[in-house]
């Protein structure tokens, strides 16, 4: 069918883990006021859901959709600079810290690429994830740097963690 997924994964609750929830939100608030513009614009066919800590309940909507790009955003503990964005290999997934899931992301990972052309994984460092606690200010900075890529199609540009 074409287009691209993104997959928000995260605790909502969770400070900067939740920031899969923040771009999915940021897109989908995008996309609807992009409904008021002329039909001469051109708007990227992009799905946002919010799949919380539980991505593999999405499976189906991902084999229906079988979209060209499957984007999964989720915070990951890098040792890096808090609001920091780096694409994760498959081979990288497992040395990394993810927030909590119900199934491994690497596990996930190999299971959906049946169906989508390409599946990409964004780490975004949080700073802080204390239960209850609001996404911190860089980090939604770096929220909608994403979000601005994904629907600019400059996904490319967000460096490869080394």
């Amino acid at each position: 069918m074409g287009g691209t997924i993104v997959l928000g994964i995260g605790n909502r609750l969770g400070g900067d883990d939740a920031v899969g929830t923040c771009v999915v939100n940021m897109l989908n608030q995008r996309r609807r006021r992009a409904r008021a513009l002329p039909p001469t614009e051109i708007i990227p066919i992009v799905i946002g859901i919010d799949a919380g800590t539980a991505p593999e309940s999405y499976t189906s909507v991902i084999r229906q959709h079988q979209p060209d790009l499957l984007i999964l955003v989720d915070a990951a503990d890098m040792g890096l600079p808090p609001g920091t964005l780096r694409i994760i290999t498959p081979e990288t997934i497992s040395i990394l810290s993810f927030s909590t899931h119900n199934i491994p992301l690497p596990m996930f990972v190999a299971y959906v690429k049946e169906f989508c052309g390409k599946v990409l994984l964004v780490g975004v460092q949080p700073g802080q994830t204390e239960t209850g606690m609001g996404i911190s200010k860089v980090v939604r900075k770096s929220a909608k740097k994403l979000t601005e890529a994904i629907l600019e199609g400059r996904t490319a540009e967000i460096p490869l963690l080394e």
